[in-house]
């Protein structure tokens, strides 16, 4: 039975990687109430984050190296938070004439650059933080799992 689910989910997920139309990870906001809950979930999110980094920081027991790489990750992906909430608001006060080949690979910022433009440039270098908190975050998982490996043998 678990060969046929397998088989079956292995089928589902090269069907679905043959329909490139079908974008399933973006998710069109609605305007303006999807755009105020997009925000507040990073507001959330970034309030999550600063409350494991302060618990983690709290608790003796939590002081190992991996516990030192999720409070990197956390403060990475908090900054990454706040950087694309400023995004989010940035693009409001731009307008399809700010773009050169808008909505293309070849997008570009059209002159003269305005402060908003700038900040909006910023924050679309976005990756630069996210992807050094991901790696940090598997690097803390991975320390963890050893840890409690070396516990477990104990």
């Amino acid at each position: 039975m678990n060969r046929i689910f397998a088989k079956y989910f292995t089928f589902m997920l090269l069907v679905l990687q043959a329909m490139p139309e079908s974008a399933w990870a973006l998710q069109p906001h609605s305007a303006p109430e999807g755009l105020y809950v997009h925000q507040m979930s990073h507001l959330l999110f970034t309030g999550a984050l600063v409350y494991l980094y302060m618990h983690t920081r709290r608790t003796p027991e939590l002081q190992s190296k991996g516990w030192k790489y999720l409070q990197t990750f956390c403060i990475l992906f908090s900054g990454w938070n706040l950087l694309a909430l400023i995004g989010h608001e940035a693009i409001k006060f731009l307008t399809p004439e700010d773009f050169i080949h808008a909505a293309t690979w070849n997008e570009q910022i059209a002159g003269p650059i305005t402060p908003v433009k700038m900040v909006y440039f910023i924050t679309k270098m976005d990756h630069l933080i996210y992807v050094p908190a991901l790696l940090f975050l598997v690097i803390a998982l991975r320390v963890l799992s050893r840890e409690a490996l070396k516990g477990k043998e104990k």
